[in-house]
């Protein structure tokens, strides 16, 4: 996800690499999903982690919208860096408790 921002700031040669880059290791990880648990969960799905997949769409935007009217030269700008290391960090620690709660709940049986 961090990636997809920072290519919307990048130059236009530049993001075209950087967008293929972020498709192709999305790919790498479902794959290597599949291989090792036998399926891949996307995340998209009614229940209790909905709520979170909503804040992880809503600080991506959010970080999009920022990113896309808040700097001229965006690599240059301290506060651009400031706000992927807050993408990152933010989806990191989202998709942990994402990953928490659907554990719980096939534990439970709600799926």
């Amino acid at each position: 996800m961090t990636l997809i921002v920072a290519a919307v700031a990048l130059p236009r040669d530049v993001t075209a690499v950087v967008f293929v880059t972020a498709m192709v290791l999305m790919l790498l990880i479902v794959r290597d999903d599949k291989r090792r648990h036998g399926m891949f969960v996307s995340g998209y799905q009614r229940g209790r982690t909905v709520w979170i997949v909503a804040a992880i769409i809503v600080l991506n935007l959010s970080a999009l919208v920022i990113v896309l009217t808040q700097f001229e030269d965006p690599t240059d700008d301290p506060w651009f860096w400031v706000t992927l290391s807050t993408v990152a960090l933010g989806t990191s620690g989202l998709s942990w408790i994402w990953e928490r709660v659907y554990r719980a709940d096939v534990r439970q049986g709600r799926l």
